[in-house]
């Protein structure tokens, strides 16, 4: 289930918030939590359910037996979590490309097989439409650094498995991320507190990443799927122009989904990482990839580049390690080669930029912000293509190959400008400036010990905080009636 879902934010929602602050004791509110998260993950997709308690239940009691001065104890259940990954992800793909595909997928046959059966003897199971787990990919590496930072003796073992199963499976972070480590969570998964501001900031929070999702992301996709149903896309003006429309996308999308995670996280006690931090203000590819889906790289980082080696071993070694890490993030990120192209197209710009980053210094910021800007663009029309044919008349249309623009193409743009507009103001600090002002003019930046004062200043602070939030939910509202959000790209990963 999506969070821009009238049915999460006008019942489940509330419903949740009342039931876990009405558990008097932290052992109640986890228990609560854990249902909670079962559940959301069963209205989703409750074939899979059991699958992941089960594969849950077996990280816990291998990591327990995790030796820090054994290898093999840590790469038994490292292999078996990238194994059912690689099985429910890759395995029709890997059987497509040596040329024994089945149509429709040899593991969507199976599944239909087995929903089929189960309904026959009196179950409902929806005919299933994807054959991969609801967040299979975040819950893998997830585990990974769980009983990779239990092996290299940086956390001890959780030895409550409501706890640890509590940590894979909390639903504002199981879908889509942020990439949690165990450490940045684990005392709050026994101890934690519950401020009232916290829980406002986590509420204003989640509706801002609500309001990127549905207003901002969900309406480029509107505009775009016209673009591309309409043939534009395949035009000079036209590619050009539905590669801004999915920048600004898959931006809102998947960073408004990452704010809305850090929110319910917020409101429950948690802290979740940052997962963006302004990616097309970047003055280089490197610092976009620093910027953008930030717990992924930071999860290559530490638990592939690093232990081959980093940079440590020579400069021919550092590219190798850098061609398995953007090869494995391509790859990550779908089964289909364009993902595998994408992630090769991001190793040479940076194993340049490696060779010439001294050279960058001289460059002026203005040059650099457009030519990565260019760079990223270029990079999401690889992203989007899936199919070959497409991408190929994609990167003519580039090059003029394939026409001006279509009729009726300058109208859309000159319609479309508002929106863009908003986009492009919200990638920028604009809206943090205004933020700061806004909170120094309310007298927000006062010391700790003062930040509990009630001032007419504050309460002021406080009623258009409120008016503000309202006038968003009503106009995700508004949106949603008589329609339904699109689903999360970052969904299918």
């Amino acid at each position: 289930m999506e969070f821009s879902n009238l049915f999460f934010l006008y019942i489940l929602f509330p419903a949740v918030i009342l039931i876990y602050f009405l558990l008097p004791d932290m052992r109640r509110k986890n228990m609560a939590l854990l249902v909670i998260s079962l559940v959301f993950y069963a209205m989703g997709q409750p074939l899979y359910m059991g699958l992941m308690v089960a594969l849950s239940y077996l990280n816990y009691k291998l990591a327990l037996r995790i030796d820090p001065d054994d290898r093999s104890t840590v790469l038994l259940p490292v292999a078996i979590n990238i194994a059912v990954l690689a099985v429910f992800k890759y395995l029709d793909f890997f059987l497509a490309t040596i040329g024994l595909g089945v149509e429709g997928g040899l593991l969507m046959g199976s599944l239909k097989v087995i929903v089929g059966g189960l309904n026959s003897i009196g179950f409902a199971f929806k005919e299933p439409t994807t054959v991969l787990p609801i967040g299979i990919s975040f819950y893998t590496f997830s585990v990974i650094s769980y009983l990779m930072d239990v092996y290299n003796d940086k956390i001890d073992p959780e030895e409550d498995f409501k706890a640890l199963l509590l940590y894979f499976m909390m639903f504002p972070k199981m879908l889509q991320g942020p990439i949690v480590r165990y450490e940045q969570v684990a005392e709050q998964l026994h101890e934690r507190r519950h401020h009232p501001r916290a829980m406002f900031e986590g509420i204003q929070r989640f509706l801002f990443g609500l309001a990127k999702k549905v207003l901002l992301a969900d309406y480029c996709g509107k505009i775009l799927a016209e673009v591309n149903s309409g043939g534009a896309d395949t035009t000079l003006v036209g590619v050009w122009f539905a590669a801004i429309l999915f920048m600004f996308q898959i931006y809102y999308d998947f960073s408004g989904y990452s704010d809305m995670a850090i929110g319910l996280g917020k409101i429950f006690g948690f802290r979740y990482c940052e997962n963006f931090n302004r990616p097309y203000l970047s003055l280089s590819i490197t610092e976009f990839w620093r910027r953008w889906h930030m717990s992924l790289g930071s999860f290559f980082k530490d638990y592939v580049y690093i232990p081959l080696g980093g940079n440590r071993m020579g400069k021919a070694r550092q590219v190798l390690n850098m061609l398995a890490v953007w090869a494995l993030t391509g790859l990550w990120h779908g089964a289909s080669w364009n993902y595998v192209i994408w992630g090769l197209y991001f190793f040479v710009i940076l194993a340049v930029e490696k060779q010439y980053m001294s050279a960058m210094d001289s460059i002026p910021d203005w040059v650099c912000r457009c030519v990565t800007l260019w760079l990223v663009l270029v990079g999401w029309i690889i992203f989007s293509h899936e199919n070959f044919a497409d991408l190929k008349a994609a990167f003519l249309a580039m090059l003029g190959f394939g026409g001006w623009a279509t009729a009726g193409l300058g109208t859309r743009i000159l319609n479309s400008m508002p929106l863009l507009l908003v986009c492009f103001v919200g990638c920028t600090t604009f809206p943090a400036r205004v933020k700061r002002i806004f909170n120094g003019v309310c007298d927000m930046g006062r010391r700790r010990s003062q930040a509990n004062l009630v001032t007419p200043l504050r309460i002021v602070h406080l009623a258009i905080s409120v008016i503000v939030m309202c006038l968003l939910l009503w106009l995700c509202t508004v949106s949603l009636v008589g329609s339904t959000s699109a689903p999360s790209i970052y969904g299918n990963f």
